[in-house]
């Protein structure tokens, strides 16, 4: 056998070697990180509807809360005051506020009052529960955990005849949380095609709402139990066409039984895109080869020997360092420099496709994070944050210091001017929190609703205080109208201050009386009157600003 034809067997066997272990790499490598990629993305857009449902159901609870704790709700289950009704129960505001069902009932399940309705289609309901003019003590709405609590209430979804009802039931108390209690306050509303509407817009997923439950569905595969739905462990099935991944899940109502299933189909954008790169690096080794195998016919051994073995030892470095930033650049202009350019151009996508994706990675990050509305930090953001900080200031041995407050008579605001302007109002009161974060180790975040909160590593109680006077103030100078407000023509925020030195011996129990401190603060803010700042257990640091001490249902 010839030297050329030695070389040429050589170069074949090379080139047959590369191409294998390319198509090994993408197809057990590359390829199954596209798939795993789109399962995670799957699994977490399916978590995020069944997030943006239980979120649904504690704005729910919150508004049950603030008429629930209100002592003309408390009066009214006494004396039935025709005023409240015309005030608080007409048509418009329980439309306003989404609400399908509300009842007053006595601690007995006697209905005081209710009203039911469908506002889609404009018609009053009748719920079978209501026709008996009292509710069993033994109904999901009414069944409360036999464990004693200050304030009896439950939330959550059930079944109905007109389909799923999100609903909270709350105890009914004075203003200040005090009894005995007088009864309960019932709120539903429908998870129906505008609350679906609303859902959908807040997630920016298309997802569908299968009720009743499927059993045995084989369109949607098996069923996920959402209480241990991991995205790696999601069942799912490619559909006929092979461009959507189908995963489904079943929401389960407050005797812990699937009511409705929640199905979504995610475009495999991620695997076209790869199978299609995959395709064009493959047919470029494959074209490159056959150009080889043509010019060895003419090429001398030194001219193809010494070129091919470099570019064997490139990709042998590529294989085994896995590092796709490096290039060969050989400077050729005949068919070998172009095999070259080829190969630098296939680990070029290659190296492209993982910086995408790195950067998919860090985009879904940070909406795990970040408040949708607000822009700031959210609360899992916060809940993380706070307990790291607590860590580094007991080994530290450093202050940690919380601000949370709250928008003074925000629901007076929603009823006044509308969600919408409410939600400036929210944004612009975040705005102002983000400018007064100068020190990379503070966060300000959204603890929920109408209430912010500061975290404040390595800060003193006066330095807290400090800055949530110069909070409140930043918040008073943007000078929002707010009519429903008894103590400022605009918008104020009441804060509570907490500092704490975490004591070494002290596990995270220690993190949970922070929070009750600087709720405590808020508490007292609000009960001295409102646009204010007061620091949990101090008494020396009072604001200069203050208001008159009357309180209303929504704070």
């Amino acid at each position: 056998m010839s030297i050329r034809s030695k070389v040429f067997f050589i170069i074949l066997v090379l080139f047959a070697l590369l191409g294998g272990t390319d198509f090994l790499i993408q197809r057990f490598i590359i390829f199954p990180s596209f798939l795993a990629l789109e399962y995670r993305e799957a699994g977490e857009n399916l978590k995020r509807i069944f997030y943006a449902i239980d979120r649904e159901i504690v704005h729910l609870d919150r508004l049950c809360g603030d008429w629930a704790v209100w002592d003309d709700s408390y009066a009214f289950m006494t004396e039935q005051s025709q005023d409240f009704t015309e005030s608080n129960l007409n048509e418009e505001t329980l439309e306003a506020d989404q609400l399908n069902l509300l009842v007053f009932c006595k601690t007995d399940g006697t209905i005081i009052w209710s009203h039911a309705a469908d506002y889609t289609s404009k018609k009053r309901l009748s719920f079978q529960f209501l026709t008996t003019g009292a509710i069993p003590l033994t109904h999901p709405l009414l069944d409360m955990p036999s464990v004693e609590a200050a304030e009896k209430k439950k939330s959550g979804v059930i079944d109905t005849e007109f389909g799923p009802l999100l609903f909270s039931t709350r105890q009914i108390l004075h203003s200040d949380g005090s009894g005995p209690g007088m009864g309960y306050l019932i709120m539903g509303r429908f998870l129906d095609t505008s609350t679906q509407k609303t859902l959908k817009e807040q997630t920016r997923i298309p997802f569908e709402i299968i009720y009743p439950f499927p059993r045995e569905n084989a369109s949607c595969g098996s069923i996920v139990d959402v209480g241990t739905m991991q995205p790696d462990k999601l069942d799912y099935f490619t559909l006929t066409n092979g461009a959507y991944i189908k995963t489904c899940a079943g929401y389960r109502d407050t005797s812990g039984e699937p009511l409705f299933g929640v199905q979504y189909l995610f475009p495999r954008e991620i695997t076209r895109k790869g199978i299609t790169s995959m395709g064009y690096a493959a047919a470029l080794v494959i074209f490159s080869g056959v150009i080889i195998l043509i010019i060895l016919n003419v090429l001398l051994q030194y001219v193809v020997l010494r070129p091919v073995q470099r570019l064997t030892a490139h990709a042998a470095r590529l294989e085994q360092e896995g590092d796709y930033s490096v290039r060969l650049n050989l400077s050729r202009h005949d068919e070998i420099g172009k095999l070259a350019s080829s190969f630098d151009t296939m680990v070029q996508t290659i190296n492209d496709r993982t910086a995408e994706l790195q950067l998919a990675n860090e985009q879904l990050i940070l909406l795990s994070v970040q408040d949708g509305l607000t822009g700031i930090a959210n609360r899992r953001m916060f809940d993380s944050y706070l307990k790291k900080e607590w860590r580094r200031a007991k080994r530290e041995q450093s202050p940690l210091s919380v601000i949370l407050l709250d928008v003074d008579f925000f629901k007076g605001f929603n009823d006044t001017y509308g969600h919408q302007q409410g939600d400036r109002c929210l944004i612009a009161v975040a705005a102002v929190l983000q400018q007064h974060v100068r020190r990379p180790a503070d966060l300000a975040a959204r603890y929920g609703g109408e209430e912010f909160v500061m975290v404040l590593p390595g800060t003193h109680a006066q330095g807290a205080m400090l800055l949530a006077e110069h909070v409140r103030e930043g918040v008073q100078a943007l000078k929002i109208a707010h009519r429903a407000s008894t103590v400022s023509p605009f918008v104020s925020v009441s804060l509570g201050v907490a500092t704490t030195v975490p004591p070494v011996d002290q596990d995270n129990t220690g993190l949970d009386a922070l929070l009750e401190m600087a709720d405590q603060g808020l508490y007292l803010a609000k009960n001295q009157g409102r646009n204010r700042a007061i620091c949990a257990g101090h008494d020396a640091n009072e604001p200069s600003r203050t208001a008159n001490q009357q309180s209303l249902p929504t704070g």
